[in-house]
């Protein structure tokens, strides 16, 4: 069997691939999704990851999460656009409330995420690798619960943060702003680190083209990735065009890739690595000191500024192409 991970999502488009990739690659073994509140209300991301998982045969069990920040919801002027729904234009353009593929017939788990997130990793060998890539609140609420989690974990490699852009507020990204105080949580926990923010995945971008090869191999995961893809093209282009005409970033499945083959990740930094949950100006930006001016500070994350772009793609045509019989 292959490494042994658990998705933690809010399951939109690119959440989507990324399941997909967790649950065709023979290098991972998925032991189950988490669902959370996030790039939609989680209703809508429990819904999605249950047909994403299904939709491929994958036997892995969904198990539904936290709907609501730890605490960042709590302040109505903290966090006015929650919870995320289509009428939230610029989430509208890149994920719907639905993703593309039937209504599910499965249910999900019998225990809630956090529990089942405790249960399985105090029962573990220590060798679960915990991808989260949406906001971290189940880790943060497991980690409340149980702290003696953190030395079961072999490591945490997530999607999200920034250093130096941010992608909803001048200084923050997204599925960090949406909970700083559950990300700052998973900051402090000892567990080993690897943080693949929107620098390394908008260097990971993916073209119209190259949705065409993708659309080409002719497997369910492969159709319907690249629909998706499209989707996202479509959306960026009318709101965050990057330079690289009709392209864009599919955050999430960088991070699955990285665990799979560390290698798709670039510059990658050693540092010191904290969350502002101050509530101010600079609220759920990440801190990750790549000059080293707090030298007092240990270093407890390994973050990525950039990405291999074409490792990357050659991946998703590479798992996308296979299938569970």
């Amino acid at each position: 069997m292959g490494k042994k991970v658990i998705l933690d999502v809010d399951t939109g488009t690119d959440d989507a691939i990324a399941l997909m990739l967790a649950a065709l690659s023979p290098d991972l073994e998925l032991l189950g999704a988490c669902s959370v509140g996030g790039n939609r209300a989680l209703s809508y991301t429990t819904e999605n990851t249950l047909r994403v998982l299904e939709y491929i045969n994958s036997p892995a069990t969904t198990y539904r999460g936290c709907e609501w920040p730890m605490v960042a919801s709590l302040p109505k002027w903290r966090r006015p656009m929650l919870p995320f729904t289509s009428e939230h234009e610029e989430a509208k353009n890149v994920h719907t409330d639905y993703v593309p593929m039937p209504q599910a017939t499965r249910k999900v788990g019998d225990k809630h995420a956090v529990t089942w997130l405790v249960d399985t990793l105090m029962a573990s060998d220590g060798d679960v690798t915990i991808i989260p890539v949406g906001p971290q609140t189940n880790i943060g609420m497991a980690l409340r619960m149980e702290p003696r989690i953190a030395e079961k974990i072999e490591q945490i490699v997530f999607m999200g943060g920034a250093h130096a852009v941010g992608n909803t507020t001048p200084t923050s990204e997204f599925n960090i702003w949406m909970d700083p105080e559950a990300a700052k949580i998973v900051a402090d926990s000892g567990v080993k680190i690897v943080a693949v923010p929107v620098n390394a995945t908008h260097a990971a971008y993916v073209t119209m083209d190259e949705c065409d090869e993708i659309e080409a191999l002719g497997t369910p995961a492969a159709i319907k990735a690249a629909e998706m893809i499209r989707q996202r093209i479509r959306g960026y282009m009318e709101w965050q065009p990057l330079d690289v005409p009709f392209a864009a970033p599919v955050h999430d499945p960088l991070a699955v890739c990285a665990v799979i083959n560390p290698d798709v990740l670039k510059d990658v930094r050693h540092v010191f690595y904290d969350v502002d949950f101050s509530g101010g100006a600079s609220d759920g930006q990440t801190i990750f000191d790549v000059c080293e001016r707090y030298k007092h500070e240990a270093k407890n994350a390994y973050v990525a500024l950039d990405a291999d772009r074409e490792l990357f793609v050659k991946m998703l045509k590479e798992i996308l192409a296979l299938e569970i019989k």
